[in-house]
């Protein structure tokens, strides 16, 4: 027997009111949401229309934190949303449900008027006709409608946060958004999750659909937090690594949204779906295993004391991590330089610049040395990283500090991936260095002679030749792999050469996937990276 749509609305009622209430879980220091706010500005952030792919929609309000349904959308093509400018006629009359207000729109449908439902806020719903493009217009339709239908109505002007809800063939409502913006849920009798599909990604949890000061439609994704952190682990994070090191990218995920939670209050989220914040790529980017992780980390958090921390990472330090007052501007006590013995993959890299290209750089930054005649690096960090780097120039200097080292070079889409590099001018070669590493004993490449020499624990020098850029030095901690950038000769005025990927403070990813194929577990991991933290 095919059910109701007043049945249907009662049960879904009944179960977004009773199972999907928001609270709060209470730890010893920290509140943690079980619902955010994810602003979709990567796809879908003030854009002209946004589909929606699904056959049926629930649609309803947030009330002090509950979701209320109000009425659920039923079309064989989909939905869409799109901003509206146009002046409406609204008739004088108040209904509390959706089917009231389409019950009197049918009827002046039939009197020839192009009338439609209108959501005005939660439970009050009334008739619009329209849409009208002027002003005048809309006084002479009004008049025409009285005259019509005997019916009080009054003339709507274009609205900041007004929206259209259609389907291919009609207006299914029109959303004022002035007091609130309306939710919508996916239904489906066919799936375990219910998804709401936006074509190119879908999601779970709820879609509000608002304006939030723009011109166009931003979707915000109203969905659980460890849902949330279902799709953000392995959108940061290859799926099939370790589990332990999904664990560890689990906790460090959940302690970035539970401590930036409302980091884009002021545009109607708390955060975005992009690097900005975290990667979040939705229901497609699921996992079992990441999932899995979240799982088994529920609720829990990496604190230094009482205090939940900043949780940072990256993709890969290159060999060494960094303090965070070298990279940023507080020293903090859990953000601490560590060798990062384990990382596999390096990550080496290349970038080319000309003198000219410097100079327009410089240009475009407001600064002009003139010609460019030298890059110098001056001071690096304990931890391998460029810490103050200097141009010089025929009418002068610049320099750059700590992440400005980086930023700069980002005007022209060429980013350096990290500030562990040093320079070739000129097509020369690359120059020697040192690598340290944990346990009883540290290495020295020597770019040179082609050899690398290991001073062990009981002072033997040992040259080992290099037949590749990876060797393998066993230690009290186990076989350590290191990697190295080898001699070579490079064309360009300024090539920077380099190895790792990002800021280089708190977690590296690589560094974790490292540790957990040799056995630790995702604290045992956290707490190497985050100097004097615990999980609970």
């Amino acid at each position: 027997m095919k059910m109701s749509k007043n049945l249907k609305l009662f049960i879904y009622v009944v179960f977004f009111t009773y199972i999907l209430i928001p609270k709060l879980s209470v730890s010893a220091a920290v509140s943690i949401p079980d619902w955010v706010r994810i602003g979709l500005e990567y796809k879908y952030k003030s854009t002209s229309r946004i589909d929606i792919k699904n056959n049926e929609l629930l649609m309803g309000y947030e009330s002090n934190g509950d979701f209320i349904p109000e009425a659920v959308f039923q079309s064989t093509t989909g939905f869409y949303v799109i901003p509206s400018s146009a002046y409406f006629i609204s008739i004088n009359q108040y209904f509390y449900t959706y089917d009231e207000a389409k019950f009197l729109a049918q009827d002046l449908k039939n009197l020839g008027l192009n009338a439609f439902p209108c959501s005005i806020s939660p439970s009050k719903w009334t008739v619009y006709i329209g849409e009208i493009s002027s002003l005048g217009e809309a006084s002479v339709i009004s008049s025409s409608v009285n005259s019509l239908t005997g019916k009080q109505c009054m003339t709507k002007e274009p609205l900041a946060t007004r929206m259209i809800l259609r389907n291919q063939n009609e207006v299914i409502a029109v959303l004022e958004g002035e007091e609130a913006y309306p939710q919508f849920a996916g239904i489906s009798s066919n799936a375990s999750d219910e998804i709401i599909d936006l074509g190119d990604r879908q999601y779970r949890g709820r879609m509000e659909f608002g304006r939030y000061g723009g011109s166009g439609i931003t979707a915000v994704n109203v969905i659980m937090l460890d849902e949330y952190l279902y799709s953000v682990v392995p959108s940061e994070m290859y799926a099939s690594w370790n589990i332990e090191a999904l664990k560890a990218q689990a906790v460090v995920a959940r302690n970035y949204a539970v401590l930036f939670m409302g980091k884009h209050k002021n545009s109607g989220y708390d955060l975005c779906d992009g690097e900005h914040c975290q990667v979040y790529k939705g229901y497609g980017a699921e996992n079992y295993n990441s999932n899995q992780a979240v799982r088994e980390t529920q609720g829990e958090l990496l604190y230094y004391g009482n205090e939940i921390i900043e949780a940072v990472y990256f993709a890969s330090s290159g060999g060494y991590t960094e303090n965070s007052e070298n990279v940023w501007i507080t020293p903090l006590p859990y953000l601490k330089a560590v060798p990062d013995i384990y990382e596999a993959n390096h990550q080496d890299w290349t970038r080319s610049f000309t003198r000219e290209q410097i100079k327009s750089l410089l240009l475009s930054n407001g600064k002009n040395i003139g010609e460019v005649l030298d890059i110098q690096i001056e001071s690096y960090t304990s931890g391998g990283r460029v810490m103050t780097l200097k141009i010089i120039g025929t009418k002068g200097t610049e320099t750059f500090t700590k992440e400005s080292v980086r930023t700069f070079f980002k005007s022209n889409g060429v980013s350096l991936p990290s500030r562990m590099f040093e320079i070739v001018k000129d097509g020369g070669n690359t120059s020697s260095g040192s690598i340290s590493v944990m346990g009883e004993g540290n290495i020295t490449k020597s770019i040179d002679d082609g050899q690398i020499s290991v001073v062990g624990e009981d002072q033997e020098i040992k040259f080992l030749n290099l037949g590749s850029n990876t060797i393998r030095v066993q230690g009290a901690n186990g076989v350590n792999e290191l990697s190295f950038t080898p001699s070579v000769s490079v064309a360009g005025d300024f090539v920077f050469i380099g190895k790792g990927y990002g800021h280089g403070v708190g977690l590296s990813q690589w560094g974790a996937k490292g540790m957990a194929d040799q056995g630790y577990n995702y604290k045992e991991i956290l707490s190497y990276y985050f100097t004097g933290t615990t999980v609970r």
